[in-house]
């Protein structure tokens, strides 16, 4: 008796003993070909004309404001025997007492001066002093607020010192406003 299910399940795979009959297709509408349409092709459009340009007018950008300002003193050192270059200069607050610890920054960018870059410190009284190679004329100072994380955040302006003879000196002072 399973033989002839079996054979009959073969035969007539539609028949209702089947347990998994084949799927049945719904009749589907014969394929159309639709004739080709000419598709409308765009019109070149024409370019702008130019128009003159007016900038916008420039407003200056203010100077970032720092809580301590510099005056620069230059001068000979006098005759001495060994002449050298030196800035020094001071750190003091509204009163004109001195400020200890605080870092100046030195540096200089002409090529001869082989990368000077240093950080001086000032003393009790807040002075600072350095001797300068002969061969930069043209430093760079400026006054950083002393941490201990050793960040140094800058308090005063960038200030660009001239020493324009063989001996000469300056004072950069910086104080609080």
């Amino acid at each position: 008796m399973v033989a002839i299910v079996y054979l009959l399940i073969a035969l007539r795979p539609t028949t209702p003993l089947n347990p998994f009959p084949p799927p049945t297709a719904s009749p589907s509408a014969p394929p159309t070909v639709e004739e080709p349409t000419a598709t409308p092709v765009p019109t070149p459009t024409p370019f702008p004309t130019p128009t003159a340009l007016h900038p916008a007018t420039l407003t200056p950008t203010p100077e970032p404001s720092f809580p301590f300002t510099a005056t620069v003193e230059t001068g000979p050192q006098g005759e001495t025997a060994n002449c050298r270059l030196l800035l020094n200069g001071a750190v003091l607050d509204r009163e004109g007492h001195g400020l200890e610890s605080y870092p100046v920054h030195l540096w200089t960018m002409e090529a001869t001066a082989q990368n000077v870059d240093q950080i001086l410190f000032s003393d009790r009284s807040g002075r600072w002093q350095a001797v300068l190679p002969v061969e930069a004329r043209v430093w760079y100072v400026q006054l950083h607020s002393p941490d201990a994380r050793q960040v140094y955040p800058p308090l005063s302006a960038v200030v660009a010192v001239t020493l324009s003879a063989p001996c000469s000196q300056a004072r950069v002072v910086f104080r609080e406003q």
